[in-house]
């Protein structure tokens, strides 16, 4: 791909030479990059049979075909084989019209996605009807052509998903540039440069997979802004003042004088500078969030019945995540590109039990927390549960992970290639960038998950994998690093040992055993993956208790646990240390109405993974405190930070739905309590 800062020149005159001194004064590149972007340049020009660079005494010249053709050639395609998707013509038809400055016709649309005008009238009607749906509406007038009418927060709002769910792609990509280019050539590069250099500028620190659709966004609101204005009340007006991002919006702004100009977007684009800009722990303005994101962490570690040992480093890794995600949802900019139904999948107990522990910012922000936001936070605590693994480690080899979807899909990844390879050391970069910046001699091997141009052994994985791409990327480190371990053997090699000793059935071919093989080992490791048990096979009838007598809380506890220590899953130490545990620290496990769940850590004499429960008829006050009143203990005896994730989270899902808890509360017997854990994890 042709690098963007080449674009500066197609706006200059076609009959004037230039230097490699010019070229690299105009696009800022140095002059061994300009070399290797004009030879770019010409390889491209001859593919697609256009006019060549002509390079004359020390001067290049550039044709008119350079700017005429400037897409293909920065991408390498030519527009006949750019196919839009359905959602992707509706996009772009929503955001050519919202930074419309002229009466726009169904000729346009059809004449910039290149497609019927029966196409291009269903692609409206089904946008409408979507439009219809958040209150906006796409409306035609002889005099004004097609344009946008409703709140103007919604119309930027479904503006800035559009963009973040088209960017990822070529078409998509493709679409956006053509679509600023009608105006000047030049615009996108210009907004990019403005942005970066605001960055580098005011310091910020901004979330690298959310810096290409902001360029868009950014783009797309500049051109709207000239005709359309955002209107903010001046409580919001007096906060987003006082944060750094406000001077670099300011700082951005001033290369757009026309926009600066309107006070409101100054605000705005604020806004979105705040939507992709990790926490500073130096703004003061944002200590609210710090504090939030404190009470979010132990909400977590009572929830989940674990502790973290590295408190500071994960409040501020937490930090950093939670001021864009705070101010994403308190204003509505949608989260797109998320694993979420794969971190849904592999990671279910846990995202269960977080978005529980999100209530803090749910009411801070007065929104439900959007699940594709639920699902960055998950892997964020995961990475973390990850990293209290495998203390104490050989290290042989040396490896970078890199993975540009952000700083949460990153610790995910990088937590779970410690597990599998335990004897690698493994650091984190998380753009391209940094990697270039890096030293090959700092590392043996990179795990990406993007393709790479490099000289070093490379492994591309996905942020996160299932069991049987487990299984081959161990098989493959294993064959190249000679790591010691069990390799699994591939679905190839067992056919291939089998062969020479069995004779296949009529109809019967190699490849038919493969996909039966390959289904079944897929099914078997899924099994073997998920061995964490249920809520229901933990608390069995032997584990379960009811009790009429009264009791003060510490004796209801050391009742509570009896089945445990009975079946010697735990010492009498841990009784004592449950006890002091609620001493030293409060209440704090009580976890829902009449709750209690009490725990202390594995090494405080737990011997195997198990929980009990008390159901007493007098209601005990924990701490001796009315606030706190007790009708069911819950002892649970952890063995680590994740066996017991499972249980915890259909708990959580009980505790969560009124009904259910009503009746857990009002059972009277063993039967009763059995079948509600039973529904509870269904729900």
């Amino acid at each position: 791909m042709i690098d963007y800062r080449m674009s500066y020149l197609i706006g200059m005159p076609h009959d004037v030479g230039y230097s490699i001194q010019a070229i690299s004064g105009i696009t800022g590149m140095t002059t061994e990059t300009v070399i290797d972007q004009l030879g770019k340049l010409n390889e491209q020009l001859q593919q697609f049979s256009y006019k060549t660079i002509d390079w004359e005494q020390d001067k290049i010249y550039f044709s008119k075909q350079v700017t005429d053709k400037w897409l293909e050639l920065h991408f390498g395609k030519q527009e006949a084989d750019i196919f839009y998707s359905e959602y992707e013509r509706q996009a772009l038809l929503y955001l050519l019209t919202f930074i419309a400055e002229e009466d726009l016709s169904v000729y346009y649309y059809q004449e910039f996605l290149q497609v019927s005008k029966n196409t291009i009238l269903a692609d409206i009607k089904k946008l409408r009807e979507r439009l219809a749906e958040r209150n906006i509406h796409l409306d035609y007038s002889r005099k004004k052509g097609f344009y946008l009418s409703g709140h103007e927060e919604q119309i930027r709002m479904q503006a800035h998903q559009m963009i973040a769910n088209i960017v990822m792609t070529v078409s998509g990509k493709w679409g956006l540039k053509k679509g600023l280019m009608k105006d000047s050539v030049m615009f996108e590069a210009e907004v990019r440069s403005c942005l970066l250099e605001t960055i580098k500028a005011s310091e910020l620190t901004i979330v690298p997979s959310r810096t290409e659709e902001t360029i868009y966004f950014m783009a797309y609101v500049l051109r709207r802004g000239k005709t359309y204005s955002y209107h903010l009340d001046e409580q919001t007006k007096g906060r987003l003042k006082e944060l750094n991002a406000f001077l670099a919006s300011r700082q951005f702004l001033s290369q757009f004088p026309e926009i600066l100009a309107r006070e409101n977007e100054q605000f705005y684009f604020t806004l979105i500078f705040m939507t992709i800009t990790q926490g500073e722990i130096r703004d003061t303005a944002l200590e609210f969030l710090l504090e939030c994101a404190s009470q979010i962490i132990h909400e977590m570690e009572r929830l989940a019945a674990i502790e973290f040992k590295a408190y500071r480093r994960l409040l501020l890794d937490f930090f950093y995540h939670l001021v864009p995600a705070f101010f994403r949802i308190k204003y509505h900019f949608s989260l797109a590109n998320v694993l979420t139904e794969e971190i849904k999948e592999q990671y279910g107990e846990l995202f269960t039990l977080t978005k529980i522990a999100l209530q803090p910012l749910e009411r801070l922000t007065g929104h439900a927390i959007p699940d594709e936001e639920v699902g960055y936070f998950t892997i964020l605590f995961g990475g973390e549960i990850g990293n209290q693994r495998e203390a104490n480690r050989i290290i042989r080899y040396k490896a970078l992970v890199l993975c540009p979807s952000g700083i949460s899909s990153s610790l995910i990844m990088q937590s779970e290639l410690r597990e599998l390879f335990p004897t690698i050391d493994f650091d984190l970069t998380t753009t391209v960038d940094q990697l270039e910046s890096i030293s090959e001699s700092d590392y043996d091997v990179i795990f990406s998950s993007v393709p790479l141009d490099t000289s070093k052994k490379t492994y591309l994985v996905n942020p996160i994998l299932s069991q049987l791409e487990k299984n081959n990327l161990i098989r493959s480190v294993q064959e190249d690093l000679l790591i010691p371990g069990i390799v699994v053997p591939s679905v190839d090699e067992i056919i291939e040992t089998l062969l020479p000793y069995i004779e296949l059935k009529k109809g019967v071919t190699k490849e038919k055993i493969y996909r039966i093989l390959n289904r079944k080992m897929i099914k078997k490791l899924k099994v073997k993956e998920d061995e964490k048990p249920m809520l229901s096979e933990l608390l069995t009838a032997g584990m379960i208790q009811l009790t009429d007598q009264k009791m003060n809380w510490e004796e209801a506890i050391a009742y509570a646990a009896q089945p445990l220590k009975r079946q010697g899953k735990i010492t009498e130490n841990y009784i004592e240390a449950m006890i002091k545990k609620v001493k030293d620290y409060g209440a704090f496990i009580h976890i829902g109405k009449g709750i209690a769940l009490p725990h202390a850590r594995p090494e405080d004499g737990v011997r195997q993974l198990g929980m009990s429960l008390l159901k007493v008829e007098t209601p005990v006050l924990l701490l001796d405190d009315p606030k706190h009143e007790i009708t069911i203990f819950i002892c649970l005896a952890a063995v680590d930070n994740e066996m017991h994730l499972k249980a915890l989270a259909s708990l959580t899902k009980i505790l969560s739905n009124k009904e259910n808890l009503e009746k857990l509360l009002a059972a009277n017997d063993q039967a009763t309590i059995i079948q509600l854990l039973k529904e509870g994890e269904s729900l």
